[in-house]
């Protein structure tokens, strides 16, 4: 049986973005996941995965399309569900938006896999075969199954490239379940689970590439776990890239020499705000303000770079939240920042508030990309909203800016 994987980064077949055609060049983060199905599908069938660069073809023999996607890919996947459909293709939907949306993506496939797919799939598959596949399949009812080293070293072998950077997983899920946070909020999403260490240093140590990403949530939500990871992977020579949340990264001393001597260049942190009374609102329990700044300089006098994520648009925000915000990025001298608009994906607890409240303006599933405003805001308008995510943006990434971060970075020995 023959089966082709599709990504959510392989659903912009017009206008690829410039960070789109990178990963798909460079990297396998834009493949991570895809990877994962085809090591946990039976042996016997063929699975080829699609990447963005490659062309479309709804003619091609396969016997089975998997689709996986969040929200702001869904009126693509859902165009290329029903082209595939229309040739006789057995269409299976999964990902972030059809866990929240099962019964919207079913009028687009012949079956949705709603929550974790590694537990879904095997079974799915298997279903297929003995023609009698169900509409739906739901995780919560099967056994986790974690893709084994060898069959993703394989896969990834037959692929064929050696990428610039390559990904990796150590643990996944989180606990923590953020009001906004879509992954946690699924079916299944805030289950943690980790993959036994020697397994997770067989794939790093077999892997080619020297610059590894972790796609974990976070690599701060079992430190005990991680400090052991991190102590077996100093004889590796890899360098990477990891998420990590404040209140570990600002007391766990121990965690970030071990972090260093293992190789890490860089934490992203999720600080999303500076106010307070608004992450305990939002139930970003792991994050105190108070402690932003000793996380920081701890990361930083262990030689590794910090890259703060926030979001503009809670309730507390009014239209000076943008000049504050890059004031204290400043402070806290961060080496980089990643902004978004508040993005009420559907599933989650803020999607339900403000639909409640009548201040959803669109369920133009493409517009739910972090980027565009879809709501109506409390302390501000949605011009004020849009104007400032632009402002701060280009403040922030401005020549004279970068050039003072990258100098900044070179003093720190970074």
């Amino acid at each position: 049986m023959k089966i082709l994987v599709i990504g959510e980064i392989s659903l912009d077949f017009t206008s690829p973005t410039i960070i789109q055609s990178f990963l798909a060049t460079f990297s396998y983060r834009s493949t991570f996941h895809e990877r994962q199905i085809a090591a946990v599908t039976p042996e016997k069938h063929t699975v080829e995965i699609l990447e963005n660069n490659k062309y479309l073809n709804f003619d091609g023999d396969h016997d089975i399309v998997h689709i996986m996607f969040g929200t702001s890919a869904a009126p693509n996947a859902y165009r290329v569900a029903d082209g595939f459909r229309k040739k006789g293709k057995t269409v299976v939907l999964s990902g972030n938006h059809p866990s929240a949306l099962p019964q919207e993506a079913k009028q687009h496939a012949d079956a949705v896999l709603v929550g974790d797919v590694l537990k879904t799939w095997p079974v799915t598959v298997k279903d297929y075969e003995k023609n009698r596949l169900k509409p739906f399949y739901y995780s919560k009812n099967f056994k986790t199954v974690l893709p084994s080293t060898d069959d993703i070293l394989s896969f990834t072998e037959r692929q064929g490239k050696i990428r610039f950077v390559n990904a990796v997983e150590a643990t996944h899920g989180c606990p923590d379940r953020c009001s906004f946070c879509q992954y946690s909020n699924i079916p299944d999403g805030s289950l943690f689970y980790k993959r036994p260490v020697e397994d997770v240093l067989k794939e790093i140590e077999m892997t080619r590439e020297k610059i590894l990403y972790f796609k974990d949530l976070s690599m701060t939500i079992n430190p005990i776990y991680t400090k052991t990871l991190f102590r077996r992977m100093k004889e590796l020579n890899k360098k990477f890239i990891c998420h990590g949340n404040v209140n570990v990264l600002a007391r766990d001393e121990e965690l970030l020499k071990l972090a260093h001597e293992a190789g890490c260049i860089e934490w992203t942190i999720g600080f999303e705000t500076f106010s307070q009374n608004t992450l305990n609102k939002i139930n970003k329990k792991a994050n105190k303000v108070e402690e932003y700044a000793l996380a920081v300089e701890k990361l930083h006098k262990h030689k590794m770079a910090v890259v703060g994520t926030f979001v503009f648009g809670f309730d507390e925000d009014t239209s000076d939240v943008f000049e504050t915000t890059l004031t204290n990025i400043e402070k806290l001298g961060l080496d980089g920042a990643i902004f978004a608009v508040l993005t009420p994906y559907p599933g989650t607890p803020l999607f339900k508030k403000l639909e409640t409240e009548g201040r959803i303006l669109t369920k133009d599933w493409s517009k739910y990309n972090r980027k565009d405003v879809v709501f109506e805001p409390k302390n501000m308008t949605k011009e004020e909203l849009e104007e400032g995510f632009r402002w701060i943006t280009k403040e922030f990434n401005s020549p004279s800016r970068i050039t003072y971060r990258v100098l900044k970075s070179f003093k720190l020995g970074l």
